[in-house]
């Protein structure tokens, strides 16, 4: 299904690059220790802000609450769709 939305442009696939990985190792040293954020986490969320930045992503849809807290205090809007 995802290989149709991704042809119908629905849904758009970037690259991560290494300024990701950069930025990834920024947010881990930020908050591994204060909120355990794991590693593939901080890789998906340093796209996530890189894409916000670029004016590519309004909402952040995540499901794990520990990565939406840390996205908030990032300062993108969230959608957890488990929470009430």
């Amino acid at each position: 299904m995802m290989m149709l939305d991704i042809a119908a442009g629905t849904i758009v696939a970037y690259s991560v690059r290494p300024d990701h990985f950069d930025a990834a190792a920024q947010l881990i040293s930020r908050y591994s220790f204060v909120r355990q954020l794991k590693t593939l986490d901080a890789l998906q969320l340093a796209v996530a802000l890189d894409l916000a930045q670029n004016g590519l992503l309004d909402i952040f849809v995540v499901a794990d609450k520990r990565l939406s807290e840390i996205a908030s205090t990032e300062r993108l809007t969230v959608l957890n769709p488990e929470a009430p």
